[in-house]
């Protein structure tokens, strides 16, 4: 059966679609690849920059097959300009990737159109990152790592007032911490949403984003997970600081984390299950006296997985370093970040990336690990 790969989807918000063809718009676009040639179908308005910038074979004017239509159809739709796009070419069974809207299938069908879904990513070849991808990546992880040093600056310019924190003669707070860096981030090329500045009782859920005045001899946890926005390639990185001697509670959690991390990152190589490398973290904590649990109807130690992969996503489904098997493979770009919560003591989390190579595994820019600041 003459079959076709098919997105219809923005670039911008299809990850799969911009990796097929390296071009940028915010509307939906019509792509399709048939006999190993690559095709985009677009409005007048792109049609001439999709020329010069897309990574495709041919460009096809969305308004010519809308013209050719209305000798039988007065209004075309975008289903009616699909079909007759495939008629034309003999196209009857069509791969579609999960993203895809339910209504454009469910008319392709009832149009005796044959749609299966793929594979998840649609690409998977995405997964194995080429050199000027793991470059791209790196690159918005140096722009991540200067922020999180910006934090620390500002942590340790920060005066201690009533168990607060005040800097420039101002309650320093989440949102204020927060600001700065998504400020510093714009200024350097990324952007983000959702940065984490969690501290004190907030730090004990790993995606609390944090919220009020910030004190003194608690944890702190920046998590910041930009999107850079020349390459549209995402990083992640994440340290916990505590402003002031720390608890020895804390230090120690804080240790163990620190540990467990750099455990972890020297057994990754390609061709190990990820699955070891989590069960081994968790009985890691286990031994060291930080167990799993449900207490006080709250989930306290250990409860995410260890990483994900990333790239063009920030969490590039499905693959983790979590309970389920999954062989790693040279090429992948994966999270390094194990945590501990616990209520009365705080939350831990610190991350890196890591490329994961034949016989090991290498850290993607990179930052100390302090808790003391």
């Amino acid at each position: 059966m003459n079959t076709a790969k098919f997105i219809y989807d923005s670039p911008e918000k299809n990850a799969d679609l911009y990796y097929a063809t390296g071009f940028r718009a915010p509307d939906p676009l019509i792509y399709f690849e048939h006999k190993n040639k690559k095709f985009l179908v677009l409005s007048d308005l792109e049609i001439n920059r999709a020329e010069r910038q897309a990574k495709v074979n041919q460009c096809l004017s969305i308004s010519k097959y809308s013209k050719k239509l209305k000798n039988t159809k007065p209004n075309p739709t975008i289903i009616d300009i699909i079909e007759a796009i495939f008629r034309e070419r003999g196209i009857k069974k069509l791969i579609v990737p999960k993203s895809m809207p339910f209504y454009v299938v469910d008319h392709l069908r009832s149009r005796r159109f044959v749609v299966n879904m793929g594979t998840h990513p649609f690409y998977l070849e995405r997964l194995q990152k080429r050199s000027d991808e793991l470059k791209h990546i790196e690159s918005a992880q140096k722009i991540v790592f200067q922020a999180i040093k910006m934090v620390e600056e500002v942590l340790k310019k920060s005066s201690i007032k009533n168990g607060r924190l005040n800097y420039n003669k101002q309650v320093l707070t989440s949102d204020r911490v927060r600001d700065l860096i998504n400020v510093f981030l714009m200024e350097n090329g990324c952007v983000a949403s959702d940065t984490i500045v969690s501290s004190g009782a907030h730090s004990i859920d790993p995606h609390d984003a944090g919220s009020g005045p910030i004190k003194a001899h608690e944890s702190i946890i920046v998590d910041i997970f930009p999107v850079s926005i020349k390459t549209l390639y995402c990083a992640d990185a994440t340290r916990t600081f505590c402003k002031g001697r720390a608890p020895d509670a804390l230090k120690k959690m804080y240790h163990t984390v620190k540990e467990a991390q750099e455990l972890a990152i020297s057994k990754i190589h390609a061709g190990v299950d990820g699955s070891s490398i989590h069960n081994f973290i968790h009985n890691y904590f286990e031994k060291n006296g930080f167990k799993t649990g449900e207490k006080n109807k709250r989930m306290q130690g250990f409860f995410h997985s260890t990483g994900h992969s990333i790239g063009l996503e920030i969490h590039e489904e499905p693959l983790r370093i979590s309970i389920n098997k999954e062989i790693l493979k040279k090429g992948y770009v994966m999270s390094v970040e194990p945590g501990l919560y616990y209520a009365g003591i705080g939350g831990v989390r610190i991350e890196d990336l890591v490329y994961v190579d034949k016989n090991k595994s290498k850290i993607l820019a990179g930052y100390p690990k302090k808790l003391e600041v």
